[in-house]
């Protein structure tokens, strides 16, 4: 078993699609809620980024998202419209693409046995019991999942489907 080459490509596909759908975005509007709660393009963003940590944490690669950014970003955390809370969008594209490029070398590299191995996190084990299983939802089945949070918020915001 190895993080297969379509794999991979997917993950890269879904990266340039979440930059796309973030292109069109006033730099002002990035933390607009349309109604209460919504997750909000600079949280999904930051998010993506975060998880990057836990996936450089899976495969050995030495990202970390900077100081403070899991209480914001991760898991559990709640998307507030404040702006001031936020890292503006020029500093959360470039950490997205700093967090992509530490984590690319790892997860082409990963070996074999290292995917097979048992998922460190114990709650997350439950849903996805190898560190395999959990790359591949990582950096695909997730940030999809966001990146259609972004596409719904985008058609909330008035703003055109990009296909």
């Amino acid at each position: 078993m190895a993080i297969d080459s379509t794999v991979m490509h997917s993950f890269h596909f879904s990266v340039g699609f979440l930059k796309s759908l973030l292109e069109g975005i006033d730099g002002g509007k990035m933390t607009h809620q349309p109604s209460p709660g919504t997750n909000h393009p600079a949280w999904i963003t930051g998010h993506l980024i975060d998880t990057m940590g836990f996936v450089a944490t899976l495969t050995g690669a030495t990202y970390q998202s900077p100081e403070g950014w899991s209480g914001l970003f991760g898991m559990g955390s709640t998307p507030s419209d404040d702006a001031a809370k936020y890292p503006d969008k020029a500093a959360l594209l470039a950490e997205l693409d700093k967090s992509v490029a530490a984590v690319m070398p790892s997860l082409e590299s990963i070996s074999a046995e290292a995917l097979a191995a048992q998922m460190p996190d114990e709650g997350f084990r439950k849903m996805m019991p190898t560190v395999g299983d959990g790359l591949t939802f990582l950096i695909n089945g997730h940030i999809t999942m966001h990146i259609g949070q972004l596409s719904a918020w985008r058609r909330a915001c008035g703003m055109p489907p990009l296909f």
